[in-house]
């Protein structure tokens, strides 16, 4: 039993931590997910804390992210062995980040003697940032709720909340361990934690009231969502059908009240052009005069070759192609298969999977004067990405607002849609920004430069959203420098193991 009682904390550290994120939503218990699994590689070697952190990632990615099996099965066409088998084998290679975690705190404060209560934050910033993920999952977008919390993010990113979520778990665990150890100053790290939470929390309410007030002075935008509640299946046995409903949806919005910009979501047609520029005939939009941004697949002729795009299309109430953007990071498997130009054969193995190509447009849309940034499907999930964006191209025109066309229907009715929000909105936070996002099947939603949901839909319905939003100006800290943090505790993470390695080296002499 002794022996047994480290996994089986393992395994219920990665069930609180799935239970605490985005989509089942119970994010008070990110605060704590962290402390049996600390608790279970305090007296480990390394190596076996190594495998205590693996199988507590394990857990985690499977039932957080049990969505990924319906993803391979609509996207892929997988079999439901295969589709399983998938997802077993991505939560073991994306555990691995959380397995190296659990390594280095046990190596460094073991061979060190620093401090577990922030050593095990530092190195959980620095890996989340350089493990490779098809979905970056990170712990911080637990917090979407907490707007007091969540703010730091215009001057960390997201990483800030991560940070502060693992601290908050390791400045508990060492709190409790030195207790028990009868060390007289046991409520030390639980002290320092407090007074930078309550650092926090006063950045955020200054940063919520200066936000507030600068959204209340800016110029407006009215924008209008469609909604359909129709999904790839529908889209692919009835496209007609498929856009006469974003077109009858959308002459009831525009009767029903004006709009700037009425907006469709992720691939809702296929059109074949000979360039960028051009129209497109007003009847297949509705003939409503107003300026549409949709989704399309986009067959373009480039020189003597026809490539294929996943893109997204600005339209005046004419007709007129004002731009486009093509997607740049293409989902695996899906939109592409890995080395699959090497080895055309992989896409004889995997029918249902499409042949895009990738974008290389980073300009922004300019509409009435303003420029907008456009991303597609999860690319808001990546805040490398969107900072490349929101730089603004060649002429550095700093975008006003932010817009993402999705379609979440793979992924069924699951959490992935509010966990995909959730991860969406620290972008809005991250640059200050108001952010829309339009999907097929939901949620869809209007995000202020807060990072509050102002407007959302439901899950699976037919509905329109209209809502004002704010055209913002100016760059963060973020904006500016990305992901510092990441570097400050990437080395700081080195010198640890640096350190580490020394000790051991003379010991072994």
């Amino acid at each position: 039993m002794k022996n047994l009682i480290p996994w089986v904390a393992a395994v219920a550290g990665g069930v609180v931590y799935f239970l605490g994120y985005a989509g089942f939503d119970m994010f008070w218990l990110e605060w704590i997910c962290l402390v049996p699994i600390l608790w279970a590689i305090r007296d480990q070697s390394p190596g076996r804390a190594f495998l205590i952190g693996w199988v507590a990632g394990i857990v985690t990615h499977c039932g957080g992210f049990y969505w990924v099996v319906l993803m391979f099965r609509q996207f892929a066409g997988a079999p439901w062995p295969l589709a399983v088998a998938g997802l077993l084998i991505m939560a073991a290679v994306d555990s691995l980040g959380f397995a190296v975690w659990a390594w280095g705190t046990r190596l460094i404060c073991r061979d060190t003697g620093w401090n577990v209560a922030w050593v095990s934050p530092v190195i959980w910033t620095a890996v989340e940032k350089f493990w490779p993920e098809i979905f970056p999952n990170y712990l911080g977008a637990s917090q979407y709720r907490l707007s007091l919390v969540t703010q730091i993010a215009d001057v960390t990113g997201i990483l800030g909340v991560t940070f502060m979520v693992v601290y908050a778990n390791s400045a508990t665990y060492a709190t409790i361990e030195r207790r028990c150890a009868g060390v007289t100053s046991w409520w030390r790290p639980a002290a320092v934690f407090g007074i930078v939470l309550a650092a926090l929390l006063v950045y955020g309410a200054f940063r919520l009231d200066a936000v507030d007030k600068r959204t209340a002075a800016a110029e407006k935008m009215t924008v209008g969502v469609i909604q359909a509640n129709l999904g790839a299946g529908e889209k692919q046995s009835d496209p007609e059908f498929f856009v006469r409903e974003h077109r009858e949806m959308s002459k009831g919005l525009v009767a029903a009240q004006p709009v700037d910009l009425i907006i469709w979501p992720e691939s809702i047609f296929s059109a074949e052009l000979a360039s960028r520029g051009g129209e497109v005939a007003t009847e297949l939009l509705g003939g409503l005069q107003t300026p549409m941004l949709f989704g399309a697949v986009l067959r373009i002729w480039e020189g003597n070759e026809r490539r294929i795009y996943n893109s997204a299309v600005l339209v005046n109430g004419a007709g007129r192609i004002l731009g486009t953007y093509e997607k740049m990071v293409l989902v695996p498997f899906g939109e592409y298969i890995p080395f699959g130009d090497s080895f055309p054969a992989l896409y004889s193995w995997s029918p249902h999977s499409s042949r895009f190509w990738s974008g290389e447009n980073r300009e922004p849309f300019l509409f009435n004067g303003h420029p907008l940034s456009v991303n597609i499907c999860y690319e808001d999930i990546f805040p490398g990405q969107v900072r490349m964006l929101m730089r603004g191209g060649r002429e550095r025109r700093i975008p006003e607002a932010l817009f993402n066309l999705t379609n979440d229907s793979w992924y069924g009715n699951t959490i992935e849609p509010t966990e995909h929000l959730a991860l969406a909105s620290f972008r809005a936070i991250e640059h200050r920004r108001a952010l829309v996002r339009a999907t097929n099947t939901g949620i869809s939603a209007i995000v202020d430069p807060a990072g509050r949901i102002d407007r959302r839909s439901g899950q699976w319905t037919r509905e329109t959203l209209v809502g004002r939003i704010p055209l913002l100006q100016g760059r963060t800290l973020y904006a500016i420098m990305g992901d510092w943090i990441v570097w400050v505790c990437a080395i700081i993470t080195l010198a640890g193991l640096g350190r580490a390695y020394r000790v051991s080296r003379l010991r072994a002499g």
